[in-house]
């Protein structure tokens, strides 16, 4: 533990010595710095912690005095679990602020660039170590301190969506609280506007509200950027047809079975919007090959109405007996059986089906 912040005091003197030329301190300031390291390198954090802040004090741009109160409350975020959330975001703050001044100094030393690269690696592990508390809280049943950290944490580093993505999934399944998700998903929206998975979840927020005209702009982005996403191509669909622009329904839909030609979900809404545009052949085809997939009562019946609306008695004959092979029992397709022998004046044929009605019945 003691190697997460200590540094040796050759160092110490060295960085110190460096500072001198990148802020100027009062003389007791000076003295209070130079106390500071001995506490410090004496590993008594208390006292070097107290005379660091009287640097700060003197001046609170002192970079070296940042790092090191950043680096003892990282060190108290530690030692203190119930306290680690409130030290661990003053050490982020700390760093931070260290990170942001030495970035800025003119011509700088390699040291001062090692110690830029190792801040910035604690200042991560300072907002890891929130987010970490934020989820161990969850776990353990204690829901409103966890929305808390993730909102402390999300604040801490506005780049970071997992703990945003936390509060959606808290909100939308356990506190069942839609609105709230949905503030928290545009706020994500906002923070990474061309992210895909942010887009297709704001998309599908609005979706399940019904709000197809703010829904489909977020899809149709995502289908720019991923145009073989069958998921978002999917919905879009869905979308369209709610919306009733079912040419653009039928467009999109037909780029999904490019892709997965057998996929069911696809074929049978391929289906509906090729009813929707009164195209029986189509509608015909996509029922057609759903029954080639899986067979199905509904397959079926929608196969032998459509072949009786287009008066294909042939074909209503042949797929109505296998129909009643697929279903004994149901006397519909024997119906449809006689109906088409009667239209093709096939007597042997409508005989045979009189005489299975009758048994059924």
């Amino acid at each position: 533990m003691k190697r997460i912040f200590l540094l040796t005091l050759v160092a110490l003197l060295f960085l110190t010595g460096c500072a001198t030329t990148r802020h100027k301190l009062s003389p007791q300031a000076n003295v209070d710095l130079k106390t500071a390291n001995v506490y410090y390198s004496q590993q008594n954090v208390e006292e070097a912690l107290k005379y660091y802040n009287r640097v700060l004090q003197d001046n609170p741009d002192h970079a070296i005095a940042l790092r090191r109160v950043a680096d003892i409350y990282l060190y108290y975020g530690e030692q203190n679990p119930e306290k680690a959330v409130e030290y661990n975001k003053m050490a982020y703050e700390y760093y931070d602020k260290a990170i942001s001044i030495m970035e800025k100094y003119e011509k700088p030393k390699e040291d001062e660039l090692a110690a830029i690269r190792d801040m910035k690696k604690r200042k991560a592990s300072a907002w890891t170590r929130v987010y970490n508390k934020g989820i161990e809280e969850m776990n353990a049943g204690n829901t409103q301190q966890a929305i808390k950290i993730f909102e402390q944490s999300a604040e801490m580093d506005t780049t970071e969506m997992k703990p945003l993505n936390m509060l959606v999934n808290i909100y939308q399944n356990e506190l069942k609280d839609m609105e709230k998700a949905g503030e928290i998903l545009f706020k994500l929206y906002q923070r990474n506007p061309e992210d895909i998975e942010v887009m297709m979840n704001l998309g599908v927020y609005y979706y399940n509200k019904q709000e197809y005209e703010n829904a489909i702009p977020l899809f149709e982005k995502v289908k720019d950027k991923d145009p073989t996403n069958i998921k978002n191509l999917l919905v879009l669909t869905d979308c369209y047809y709610a919306t009733e622009q079912y040419d653009k329904a039928n467009n999109t839909i037909q780029l999904v079975l490019i892709i997965e030609p057998r996929n069911p979900d696809a074929l049978a809404t391929a289906y509906d919007i090729a009813v929707k545009l009164n195209d029986n052949e189509a509608a015909l085809n996509y029922l057609k090959q759903l029954l080639d997939i899986k067979e199905d009562n509904i397959y079926y019946e929608n196969i032998v109405i459509l072949l009786n609306s287009m008066e294909r008695w042939d074909e209503l004959a042949d797929y109505a007996q296998k129909w009643h092979k697929y279903d004994e029992t149901n006397k519909m397709p024997v119906q449809f059986v006689i109906y088409a022998a009667q239209k093709l004046n096939n007597k042997a044929l409508e005989k045979e089906y009189t005489n299975i009605l009758k048994q059924i019945q």
